[in-house]
């Protein structure tokens, strides 16, 4: 039986974790956030930043697992960063400590809002999902009950920043207008504080991440993450401002007055390839995007939607495209990363219409209609849900020729042929 990870396992010489106050309120413990986020506080801790401590809250069934976890393990867990880096391979592990405790919401959440209420804390973070990022999902209301605690008990305590990490356009006007909605049940001075003391700034996260085997850490870690050399968190924010309550920045945490290049970049030139290919990759048995660049068809396919297809559909200037592109197929290669297209296709329909679909609108390609295709043939959804794109008669006329195959053929002869050609 190996030892768990646990506080006896600090190294103390990192960071006296005690002695820094809890300052970032997180929504959500998965992965991404523990990868990225999370792993951006312990790095400015341990360059003595002291950026301070995350308290989780853990707000779904799926979760009470990591939260319990978190606690058991004193709020540690283990990151492996796996890949390569400019063509050189790089392997490290550390153990990551920001992380202070974890709350459930449905049972705990009188401690969430005493967290919320608490001067110290200056930032909050989500990570929720694209399906929970709605007005009548729980983020929304549960987020202004929290606020409505901090303006109840602390009205004069410093503004606190908001930073939702969800793959939505503009994310942090769109949380700041269901906040303010719900808000709405509340007295007008309510209203009135959330304008003067809290501040909404959208953000863009980019990071692969993947569940990985512990066998050389010579103790149990239930929340071993793996994840990519490459990282970036990009916060829209007034950079001086951010940069005096929340000490992160460095190569990977940009704070920025526009984040537009960003986001359109990575939603564009990673995560549309990813969802427009994922159902082709489904249906043709392959597991993993690694297994994917190796495949003789998957492979070229992929190649040339990103170059020949949605570089030209975006505005993207075409150096930086084509360099962003080269970085993004190295990664999807990464030979130690164990990403699967069937996490990838979670919440297919929803992506698709955020990341795909735009792209379609602008430039209806060839390719961009068989992974249409693929998508209504894998989700069952139909072809009215393609909005605008279903309007673009060519478009329609491809994507309806390559269903009808897909139905008529079977999946995997249909994807080897729909690859070498169009139809």
């Amino acid at each position: 039986m190996l030892p768990l990870l646990t506080a006896a396992l600090w190294p103390e010489r990192a960071y006296a974790r005690d002695q820094l106050p809890e300052r970032v309120l997180q929504f959500g413990s998965g992965m991404l956030l523990r990868a990225l986020c999370v792993a951006a506080v312990d790095k400015a801790n341990r360059a003595g930043a002291r950026a301070g401590r995350i308290v989780v809250v853990q707000s779904t069934a799926e979760g009470a697992a990591r939260a319990r976890a978190l606690n058991a393990q004193d709020g540690l867990f283990t990151l492996i960063e796996r890949g390569l880096s400019g063509g050189a391979p790089l392997d490290r592990t550390s153990v990551i400590g920001a992380i202070s405790r974890a709350v459930a919401a449905d049972s705990e959440w009188n401690v969430v809002r005493d967290v919320a209420a608490n001067p110290a804390i200056r930032v909050i973070v989500s990570n929720v999902s694209e399906a929970g990022f709605r007005i009548d999902a729980p983020f929304p209301g549960r987020l202004a009950d929290a606020l409505h605690a901090r303006f109840t008990r602390a009205p004069d305590a410093p503004p606190v920043f908001v930073i939702p990490t969800e793959l939505v356009p503009d994310n942090g006007p769109r949380l700041a207008a269901m906040v303010h909605e719900v808000a709405k049940k509340y007295d007008n001075r309510f209203r009135d504080w959330l304008e003067a003391r809290v501040r909404f700034c959208s953000s863009l996260v980019d990071r692969i991440v993947t569940a990985g085997s512990e066998a050389t850490l010579g103790y149990h870690d239930a929340l071993l993450t793996v994840t990519e050399p490459y990282a970036l968190w990009a916060i829209e924010a007034d950079p001086a401002e951010l940069r005096s309550v929340f000490p992160i920045e460095s190569a990977n945490v940009v704070f920025a007055p526009d984040i537009t290049f960003y986001r359109e970049r990575k939603l564009r030139l990673l995560n549309a390839v990813h969802t427009a290919t994922a159902p082709l990759a489904a249906l043709a048995g392959v597991r993993t995007v690694r297994d994917a660049t190796a495949h003789p068809l998957l492979g070229p396919f992929m190649k040339r939607l990103l170059f020949e297809e949605i570089i030209p559909a975006t505005d993207i200037p075409a150096d930086d495209a084509r360099a962003f592109a080269n970085q993004v197929l190295e990664r999807f290669a990464n030979p130690w990363l164990e990403h699967e297209w069937r996490v990838i296709a979670t919440n297919q329909e929803e992506k698709f219409r955020i990341r795909v679909l735009p792209v379609i609108v602008r430039r209806p390609a060839p390719g961009l209609a068989l992974a249409a295709a693929a998508h209504l043939t894998f989700t069952g959804a139909s072809l009215e849900t393609l909005g605008e794109a279903a309007r673009i008669p060519e478009f329609v006329t491809t994507t309806e020729r390559w269903m009808a195959i897909l139905e008529r053929d079977g999946a995997l002869a249909a994807v080897r042929d729909s690859l070498k050609r169009p139809p």
